[in-house]
């Protein structure tokens, strides 16, 4: 076994003296700028990074704030202990302040001392670089004042408009700490924090860690100390963690607490959702706890952290942020604003799963850099579903994986914007582009073929044995690698260069050559290829399937060399001659990863007769393989939507139905040509309102009821939606509530249809919730005239005021694909602004912008203004955004095809 993984482990040793040598090269040079009065680059730059991990170390934060209702500033003092390896160094935080408008307060740090005296300091591109440090342990105090906002800004400010209730939250991944406070805002310098947070008494302050200390504030003037309404919470020291992992958010929330975990945990809420958290809080601590059980189990590791809560933020910019100990969640993804389907319930159990796994993936072992992002997402998503598996038995949980992870993954992988798994990064500015379908949907596919791969129990004890070599410290995927080669006896450097390193995905061909003379053999080829024509292949096992005309089928277990393309001769034994073929397949049970597409005889067959295949997740991959060659052009769009009109009856299972539903809308909406959806509508839509008011579940009801709105394109459909709107018509089961109400309301208003300006006003007059304002407000966005689409493309650019929640609802909206030719000319300045919402936006935010301006287009002219766009900036616009345009405009090259 030792010969055998020699391979990594010399090509480990190589990299480690590479090291060497660059961290002599590095500290040579940054000692040589330091004393030349050079700065170090903006942002985090690499070689910063290296040379600080090499040499700090024992860092230590004590943050003393002050949040005030209202206030447009974060008041708050620091304390920084660092120990240095030698003395006469520089220590460099990171300080980036983004630009203030004017009338802004700017924010600022003063009385810098170190080791008790005034140092020798300067501020400088984004840096403060302090002379004079010692070697050992090192104190730093400051001053600082940094910005809350309602937008842009790493501490935000929300304002429930139904109580009128203020609420405060950080979220500082990936570098955002430091415009928050001074810090070293790098994934490998890890830190123990101690926090210490004066509010009002009403206000509730949540973090890392639980409270040791809170006492009342008292007023000393003249010698007399006379109460306020202030209260000082201390917060107990945190374990080695990064900044962007650490947390508070504050307010007057709600707690409920859970009395049946053994891990403390508490559920925390604004006040106005307290009766729904209460509903909802049962099922949710328990699959938490649930959780928790099975990751400790699986990983062979306690839970790491002394508490775990959830704490609920409306219009929170992701669905889940895993802050070690203190998990925030989009109040969304699990207070439902509408009656739920088992999509729903699926989905909120995912970003639940998936945030409990980073407590293990991503807080207890944190990625060295960004660059290995995907290490703690992949492994977090992919055990999300391991939990799946093992806490909600009604889902089959790979079956659901398939449906709701890999075309994703796909959409992105088979375009010339995709990129490896691993990606560069040289400066953690650059670190959001670094997150996506790559991380977060191919990351995962590519760790279930290599559970497959190497085997399930080698796979979980690498796993086990990765957590506890790196507790509470930094790794890297060559890590990873190296357990999986200890525990596997397998060597993996190509393997894993082929999995990470190459940007694209396998296109992966099972042709029949003969069933042989004896009747005993059958001959098969497999051919692998680059989907992007780039050349390359990936080591792959996969579980073939040959099924036969009499109903009998036969697997067989296929490994796939990455050395070459030519096509691999597979000859298997059958286990009963003499039967006609009737269709192979190649991704039976979907271990693999690439597109599978059917050769032309197996298509035909499965064309004929999906309805008479019994398995519902090998019909769901034939599903998905159908729909891939609409994508490729080589089924009609028009021929999928017949055969969704004519089978989607035998699916009862509601991921099932929504994904094909999905793929039908894409088709009727985006590929097929207005001649052809007057024909198909009338059908179409009767098979979907027959569903909507027929189907035997709850879930399938409203799982069409919602299809049914994106596609309803004749009067009578429309009628039908004013009727449910009214309560003339119903959709049993299903209680229409406000979030279903407003985009009923958004969809007719994206048609067109000449009675929905008044219903947007009837409904925003009705419903005046908090949550019924941004509902409202994504729904105007609909309304297809010039003067409304420049109102609100300016205030998207322009308003500071209005949340990034409420433009991410809205951009879709007014980007309605019906009314692509309104707003077309606002595409190529959408596209110009690039540059700047990287630089002031939360991470997916670009990915959102560019998804819905891009995808809300479908001719030619649309396609020459985004080509004449990277034309023109060919030397301007940097790698990661021309990327995003390339993936984005994917699916605009494929509807003008």
């Amino acid at each position: 076994m030792a010969a055998r993984i020699v391979g990594y482990r010399n090509y480990c040793l190589m990299k480690l003296i590479l090291f060497t040598f660059l961290m002599l090269a590095i500290g040579s040079t940054l000692n040589s700028q330091a004393q030349q009065g050079k700065n170090p680059e903006a942002g985090v730059p690499r070689e910063l990074a290296l040379w600080r991990a090499a040499h700090y170390k024992d860092v230590r934060y004590q943050l003393d704030i002050t949040l005030t209702p209202g206030a447009s500033m974060l008041k708050g003092k620091s304390e920084i202990r660092v120990t240095l390896d030698k003395g006469g160094e520089t220590i460099i935080l990171d300080w980036r302040v983004n630009a203030v408008k004017e009338g802004q307060a700017r924010p600022r740090v003063w009385d810098i001392l170190l080791n008790g005296k005034n140092a020798n300091v300067r501020e400088a591109n984004e840096h403060i670089i302090i002379d004079g440090a010692i070697k050992g342990e090192n104190v730093i105090q400051l001053q600082f004042e940094s910005p809350i906002a309602t937008s842009g800004s790493a501490v935000t400010r929300y304002l429930d408009r139904e109580d009128n209730s203020e609420y405060i939250y950080t979220l500082f991944v990936p570098s955002d700490a430091s415009t928050a406070f001074p810090c070293f805002d790098q994934p490998d310098l890890k830190a123990r924090f101690v926090l210490n947070a004066t509010v009002p008494e009403s206000w509730k302050v949540v973090t890392n860690t639980e409270a040791s200390k809170s006492t009342a504030v008292a007023d000393v003037t003249d010698g007399a100390a006379n109460p306020t309404d202030e209260v000082r919470h201390e917060y107990r020291e945190t374990q080695p963690i990064s900044t962007y992992l650490f947390a508070f958010a504050a307010g007057p929330f709600e707690e409920i607490k859970d009395n049946m975990s053994s891990v403390p945990m508490s559920l925390f809420v604004r006040k106005s959702k307290l009766e729904k958290a209460h509903k909802e809080g049962a099922e949710v601590f328990r699959l938490n706890r649930e959780c928790l059980k099975f990751l400790a189990k699986y990983f062979d590791y306690k839970y790491p952290f002394p508490k775990y809560d959830l704490i609920i933020i409306p219009e929170f910019a992701y669905r889940g942020m895993e802050h070690a100990g203190a998990t925030f969640l989009r109040e969304e993804s699990i207070l439902f604003p509408s009656d739920p389907t088992a999509n729903d319930f699926l989905s909120r159990a995912n970003v639940i799963f998936h945030e409990a796994a980073h407590q293990w993936f991503g807080d207890l072992v944190t990625m060295r850099w960004f660059d290995d992002l995907w290490l703690k997402e992949g492994f977090a998503e992919f055990m999300a579903f391991k939990a799946v598996e093992a806490i909600m038995p009604e889902f089959n949980a790979w079956k659901a994986f398939y449906e709701r992870t890999k075309p994703a993954a796909y959409l992105t992988d088979a375009t010339k914007g995709t990129t490896p798994i691993f990606q560069e990064i040289t400066n953690l500015s650059a670190a959001k582009s670094a997150y996506g379908n790559i991380v977060y949907r191919k990351a995962p596919s590519m760790l279930r073929q290599a559970e497959f791969y190497l085997g399930a129990e080698k796979f979980k004890n690498a796993v086990q044995l990765f957590l506890k070599e790196h507790a509470y410290a930094n790794a890297t995927w060559a890590d990873l690698v190296i357990d999986f080669e200890r525990t596997s006896g397998q060597k993996l450097d190509e393997w894993a260069q082929a999995w990470v390193k190459r940007r694209g995905m396998p296109e992966v061909d099972a042709r029949l050559l003969m069933v042989l003379p004896s009747k005993s053999l059958l001959s098969l080829t497999l051919r692998q290829r680059n989907v992007l024509d780039e050349g390359g292949q990936w080591p792959m096992r996969l579980k073939v399937l040959m099924a036969f005309k009499d109903g009998s089928r036969q697997t067989a277990n296929i490994m796939l060399n990455g050395g070459d393309e030519d096509p691999q001769g597979i000859q298997i034994n059958l286990s009963r001659p003499k039967r006609e073929l009737a269709y192979v397949f190649a991704n039976y049970e979907d271990y693999g990863y690439g597109r599978f597409l059917l050769d032309r005889g197996s298509r035909d067959h499965v064309l004929a007769h999906l309805a008479d295949e019994k398995d519902d997740f090998l019909r769901a991959l034939l599903w998905g393989s159908l729909w891939d060659s609409v994508r490729e052009a080589d089924l009609s769009p028009k021929e999928f939507v017949e055969l969704a009109i004519e089978n989607i009856s035998i699916e009862h299972d509601e991921v099932t139905v929504q994904s094909i539903l999905n793929r039908v809308s894409i088709a009727f909406n985006a590929y097929l040509s207005d001649e052809q959806k007057k024909k198909i509508a009338p059908r179409l839509e009767r098979m979907l309102s027959d569903g909507m008011l027929k189907s035997e579940k709850q879930g399938l009801r409203i799982t069409y009821f919602r299809a049914f709105q994106s596609m309803a394109m004749t009067d009578a459909s429309r009628g039908d939606l004013k009727r449910i709107l009214k309560g003339e018509l119903t959709v049993p089961g299903l209680t229409l509530r406000s979030r279903d109400r407003f985009d009923v309301v958004a969809q007719l208003m994206a048609r067109g249809d000449r009675d929905a300006p008044a219903l947007l006003k009837a409904e925003r007059n009705a419903d005046t919730t908090d949550d019924a304002k941004r509902y409202a407000y994504a729904a105007g966005a609909a309304l297809a005239t010039d003067e409304n689409k420049k109102k609100y493309f300016e205030a998207f650019l322009n308003d500071p005021k209005l949340a990034e929640s409420w433009i991410e609802a809205s951009v879709g909206p007014f980007n309605s694909i019906h009314q692509s030719a309104l707003t077309l000319p606002y595409l190529d300045t959408a596209l110009r602004e690039l540059p700047k919402l990287k630089r002031t936006r939360k991470i997916f935010f670009v990915n959102g912008w560019l998804a819905a301006f891009i995808g809300g287009q479908t001719d030619q002219r649309a396609l020459e203004i985004v080509q004449d766009f990277l034309k023109r900036e060919e030397k301007t616009l940097d790698r990661d955004l021309r990327l995003k345009v390339l993936e984005a405009v994917d699916g605009l090259e494929r509807c003008v095809k």
